[in-house]
């Protein structure tokens, strides 16, 4: 199977709309790894504390260790990935595999020898396959934060054109703005050059990678910060339109005035009741992508 196919079908846990990056991660990761050398082995003992921090950071903060031991087993189920260990790894009653073993008898993991063989007769494979599972799996304004936490190149790899990229409506953004009258609903911000709106952004509150609609009710007029932030979960929505955020949000220079100005306080809203927040995409934000728990006053 071809590297691109592959993630096309990659086996994900799905629940109805719920996220699960784990798997989109550890191959970013590997891919980054094995750019150069396309046989690396990645020990899983190694690479472990990697995967776990890309997880805090880019899906849901656990101050124990998330499961990277499941993606790194699993993925050998898609057809290009392989495991190697010293000793017999034993299996959970769910097919995954148990940390200990993988760390007990030095398990590492690499690509197929057929994935191997691609990247090497083809290296613009990799930012192919990376900038697919990022148009797949994760909202835009978190790809170059990905690629430089994983070390690939934002330039490089944003240049390729993803086949199947799921395609916006082109009218999301002015509509959007539109609604908000080209100001950021969290902080105001409405800088023009000229007529133009410059450093304002259209932000799904749903991903569209998720079923988030191009509509007005799942969207956001922000400026380019504030939606780094919303994608990022350290802010979110109540469901009477305040601001939320996340406790691990931190600023060693000005925290408090920054948690203070924020937190609680009610957002700019659309004058048409119809653009309002749509409270579905709201909850599914705070339930996907929210770091929890919030700033407790």
């Amino acid at each position: 199977m071809k590297l691109l196919d592959a993630i096309d079908s990659l086996n994900i846990w799905k629940r109805g709309d719920k996220r699960a990056p784990h798997k989109p991660l550890l191959l970013l990761y590997a891919l980054a790894k094995c750019a150069d050398d396309p046989e690396a082995k990645l020990e899983f003992s190694l690479i472990e504390d990697d995967i776990h921090e890309l997880l805090n950071e880019f899906w849901k903060i656990r101050p124990n260790k998330h499961h990277v031991n499941d993606p790194f087993w699993r993925l050998r189920g898609d057809k290009i990935w392989q495991v190697e260990a010293k000793g017999k790894i034993r299996q959970t009653s769910s097919g995954g595999a148990f940390v200990a073993d993988l760390k007990k008898y030095n398990a590492v993991g690499f690509f197929s020898p057929h994935i191997v063989q691609e990247i090497r007769s083809n290296p613009d494979v990799v930012q192919r396959a990376a900038q697919k599972l990022l148009d797949e799996h994760f909202s835009e304004s978190l790809h170059r934060s990905i690629l430089e936490s994983v070390g690939l190149s934002y330039e490089t790899v944003s240049s390729e054109k993803s086949p199947g990229k799921i395609r916006r409506d082109p009218k999301f953004r002015e509509n959007v703005l539109h609604a908000y009258g080209y100001s950021c609903a969290v902080c105001g911000f409405n800088l023009r050059v000229k007529t133009l709106p410059v450093g304002l952004e259209a932000a799904h509150i749903k991903w569209h990678q998720y079923g988030g609609p191009d509509t007005e009710s799942n969207g956001l007029a922000l400026c380019a910060t504030h939606h780094k932030l919303l994608d990022s979960g350290v802010l979110t929505l109540s469901e009477d339109y305040r601001i939320v955020l996340s406790k691990w949000v931190n600023s060693p220079d000005d925290s408090d005035s920054f948690v203070e100005k924020h937190q609680k306080r009610e957002i700019k809203l659309p004058r048409n009741k119809e653009h309002l927040p749509g409270m579905d995409y709201v909850r599914w934000h705070r339930k996907e992508v929210f770091k929890e728990p919030e700033i407790a006053f």
